[in-house]
């Protein structure tokens, strides 16, 4: 049986779930952020000066625009200024050190980068000019540095002195302002030109096989796909205040948190801190109904709750496992639906947090959804397997994106437009899929993919480092955890903590090992062929990690 998803009945782009959010829920609370509260209305009036400011600065359809903002009011005005005129958006990382920074500038061709000067300690402004070294020397906001020769003007966002920099979003609104001509009309004219196959942005992954990615989605696959999930998995309400713990460069802030507040009119809560006193504060001052973060996040969260007598278990989307008849319903029948991929900007089927599975189905993901196909094959051979066959997954349907940036469709995609995505999994006769594990290396870690070649390139630079090899184990909290072995050169030593530094230099904090084992070569289980043999590895040193604990 498929299930049937629900789709807008305007044409999807975010122009219009903007125009049609602002219409039915003009002075709701939207947006709360510190002392911002903004409605629906004002949200709209601010962003579409923030639009118009962007297209003074010469910003259009398919214009590069990279985010690398605070995950709060900032970051949700400034991506639907840039969505509303058809500008291609790219949420950066904000965990993105320089050498990521400066692969993501490149690998995008980035026009123009909003960037925050500051966020959580961390000066942004010194990060920048490490990851595009000519910066320094430009005198003016009109840039031209050989090693990014795409990227045009930076606008900042909070203090700044830099010479190179436009300065923050109040510069982009006095731009609008001082360009009379681009006007509320002319920007009405704009929208009306964005059509559901514009691109509207890119996902930087480590994706399912072994390099970086920028994953494009178009306006149509995620207006579609959001626009489904949300009246099945989300569970959002109009009435909901919604605390938003996830981040927007990663699919859960919006699939999960801004997507479903638009459609339903619910309130978007920030906070400034990640402490965990701090944001439950925030929760009984701002009257949160809704909490969605991370996995790792909610338990220091509901022991805290717990201490003071309140229980939160409720305002947690993955804990209303609740049958129509109010009893709770077991673990091993839920429905969940979270089988999914960025590149399809999130589950490609769909399930109701309530909805009860019969024994015969327990331990699946749920059905599969009309529009959506989805096939298992023989990994080999990529022949169709019955029901109940263990092989790889296949997909296909209105919401993959449209390409890998910078990557053939061909290359991608095969003849019949079927997307290969590496999970080992089985369907039933009714159309219940059933999840064993992934056929790829990737570590999936606290919500996140870790591609292991990306963080052993970099390992391998440091000194007295002849082979890396990383791996992810079993994690009760975040799923898999991040370890690493490493063979030293001959002759050579190597300190971990200085590995471990230089990496954080380098890379995002989710991708450093959390363990790392230095190894001669011939205690790495190996091929004949001397290749390391990841499975073996993974167990022996999954035993030792057990050992120590």
């Amino acid at each position: 049986m498929e299930q049937v998803p629900v789709f807008p009945d305007y044409p999807p782009t975010i122009p219009n779930v903007i125009a049609d959010a602002t219409r039915r829920f003009a002075e709701r609370e939207f947006l709360v952020d510190g002392t911002l509260r903004l409605t629906y209305r004002e949200a709209d009036e601010s962003a579409a000066e923030l639009a118009r400011g962007l297209l003074a600065l010469g910003i259009g359809k398919a214009s590069r625009v990279a985010l690398v903002l605070p995950d709060n009011s900032d970051w949700v005005l400034a991506f639907m200024a840039a969505a509303r005129i058809g500008a291609l958006a790219l949420p950066f990382s904000t965990l993105f050190q320089a050498r990521e920074l400066d692969w993501a500038l490149k690998e995008a061709d980035i026009n123009t980068l909003l960037i925050a000067s500051r966020y959580l300690g961390k000066d942004y402004l010194e990060r920048l000019e490490r990851a595009v070294p000519g910066l320094k020397d430009q005198k003016g906001t009109r840039l031209y540095i050989p090693s990014h020769p795409h990227l045009r003007h930076v606008v900042v966002w909070g203090e700044c002195d830099r010479p190179w920099a436009i300065k923050g979003e109040e510069a982009l609104r006095q731009l609008a302002r001082d360009t009379p001509a681009i006007d509320a009309a002319f920007l009405r004219n704009v929208e009306a030109q964005v059509t559901p196959a514009d691109l509207l942005m890119g996902i930087c992954t480590s994706g399912s096989t072994s390099t970086p990615k920028i994953v494009i989605h178009t306006h149509g696959s995620t207006v579609r796909i959001t626009h489904a999930m949300r009246v099945t998995f989300m569970g959002m309400e109009g009435s909901d205040r919604n605390f938003c713990g996830m981040p927007f460069f990663w699919l859960g802030g919006l699939n999960s948190n801004l997507m479903p507040a638009i459609y339903e009119g619910a309130c978007m809560v920030f906070s400034d801190s990640q402490a965990t006193a701090d944001i439950f504060e925030l929760m009984q001052r701002e009257k949160i109904t809704r909490v969605m973060m991370w996995p790792t996040q909610y338990k220091p969260l509901m022991e805290l709750a717990a201490s003071k007598g309140v229980d939160i278990t409720p305002l947690i989307p993955h804990f209303r496992f609740q049958g129509p008849d109010g009893k709770t319903i077991p673990q091993e029948r839920r429905a969940i639906s979270l089988l999914g991929m960025t590149e399809c900007f999130g589950s490609h089927g769909l399930g109701t947090l309530n909805e009860d599975l019969t024994e015969k189905h327990g331990a699946s993901h749920g059905r599969s959804m009309r529009g959506m196909e989805r096939k298992i094959v023989d990994p080999v051979t990529r022949e169709e397997l019955p029901p109940r066959q263990w092989g790889e997954l296949k997909i296909r349907g209105f919401a993959m994106m449209d390409c890998y940036y910078k990557r053939e469709r061909a290359d991608v995609y095969g003849p019949d437009g079927w997307f290969f995505t590496g999970d080992t999994c089985a369907i039933d006769e009714e159309g219940y899929i059933y999840f064993r594990g992934r056929e790829s290396d990737m570590i999936k870690t606290a919500g996140a993919n870790v591609s292991p070649l990306e963080v052993e390139n970099v390992m391998i630079t440091y000194p007295g480092v002849s082979e890396a090899i990383v791996l992810g184990v079993p994690d009760e909290s975040r799923g898999e955890r991040v370890i690493a072995a490493i063979v030293p050169q001959e002759g050579a030593s190597v300190d971990v903590e200085d590995v471990r530094s230089r990496l954080r230099a380098d890379i995002s904090s989710y991708k450093v090992p959390k363990e790392m084992f230095v190894m001669r070569f011939d205690e790495i289980p190996r091929s004949g062929a001397g290749k390391a043999q990841r499975r073996e590895l993974k167990a022996l040193l999954a035993e030792r990690i057990r050992g120590a604990s």
